[in-house]
């Protein structure tokens, strides 16, 4: 009953926003192209506040464009900054990067096209944001699906976030209809294989159980498409309830389904993001030097081939050269 009003409310909300809204929205140019001093940049990326900035600055702990500064000169979001602390090097985030957190309602997909006009993530996104800013979900929920979605309208810290090998812990509140032993508990701890795919691994606690169904704690640091149920099903369990909690540092937070609140970037992402930037760039530049290595060992080549033409053609001129300055001898036979 609360999700059919809370999507007629939603239908109500698209059809005012198409009458009445429509002019296009303003967009928002959230991108620092005015350069400003150093101190201030930093601490609206919030890397560190101003005073610190300057303190780091004076102590040769910053570099811009690969040049450690030596005053608090003028800088812009082109510039490559680089700050070394005690615990290791941080990167300032893109000022324009935003990051929401979203309740994600049972009923809701989050695909940009759905043959059967489902309500979007995206469409209901824009109109609580209120822009027209190209927003994209960390990771997804299903159909049936429940709870916290990261919104941010930055791609490469949406893909970041979504890696495996950043190993960012999803936490999800699973309720499961059927018998649950302690024997099916252990073995999905092990972890399974389904039509050849490994699952697992798992954290997974018993929170609470009822006469037939049964709620569990489940943390993963990846997320395959429809894992947990898949799971569960392969132990004859039906999951007949599923709510992510936590992605990485963010909670729901006592959020209800559909709200929207703007959180901040965490220390930990932005180290995981400057991490995969690293790597990134290492791997492009490896690959420059790949490709000059081939390009070098081929002008290597094409000069050895061409050296060898060379060669041949002077041995040939050689040879015509002889054959010219000592003619062969005539043999005059003799006539008895």
């Amino acid at each position: 009953m609360i999700i059919n009003k809370f999507f007629a409310a939603f239908s109500q909300l698209i059809s005012k926003t198409s009458q009445v809204a429509k002019q296009p929205l303003v967009k928002q140019n959230l991108i620092q192209s005015e350069p400003m001093r150093l101190s201030k940049y930093l601490a609206q990326t919030s890397v560190c506040s101003r005073r610190e900035a300057e303190k780091m600055i004076q102590s040769g702990m910053i570099l811009v464009d690969g040049k450690k500064v030596e005053s608090n000169i003028p800088v812009t979001s082109e510039n490559k900054i680089q700050v070394f602390t005690k615990n290791g090097e941080r990167m300032p985030v893109k000022q324009s990067t935003k990051v929401w957190i979203f309740y994600k309602p049972v009923g809701m997909i989050c695909s940009h096209n759905d043959p059967f006009k489902r309500p979007s993530f995206y469409d209901f996104a824009k109109l609580r944001l209120k822009t027209d800013q190209h927003v994209i979900s960390v990771g997804r929920l299903d159909f049936n699906s429940e709870g916290l979605i990261v919104v941010t309208n930055d791609g490469e810290l949406a893909r970041c976030m979504e890696l495996p090998e950043t190993k960012l812990q999803r936490t999800y509140r699973v309720r499961v209809y059927g018998t649950f032993t302690e024997e099916k508990l252990k073995k999905i701890r092990n972890g399974v294989t389904i039509a050849g795919v490994n699952y697992g691994p798992y954290w997974i606690n018993v929170e609470n159980r009822q006469s037939r169904n049964t709620w569990l704690i489940m943390r993963l640091e990846s997320g395959k498409n429809r894992e947990i149920r898949k799971v569960m099903q392969k132990f004859d369990l039906r999951v007949n309830r599923l709510i992510r909690q936590s992605y990485g540092p963010y909670k729901l937070m006592g959020l209800k389904p559909g709200d929207f609140y703007e959180a901040q970037i965490e220390p930990e992402i932005k180290r995981k993001l400057y991490l995969h930037t690293r790597k990134k760039l290492q791997n492009v530049q490896e690959q420059i030097q790949l490709e000059q290595t081939k390009l070098n060992i081929k002008t290597l080549d094409d000069q050895s081939k061409n050296d060898k033409l060379i060669e041949k053609q002077n041995n040939d001129l050689s040879e015509k050269k002889n054959i010219n300055t000592n003619p062969p001898k005539q043999i005059h036979s003799k006539i008895n």
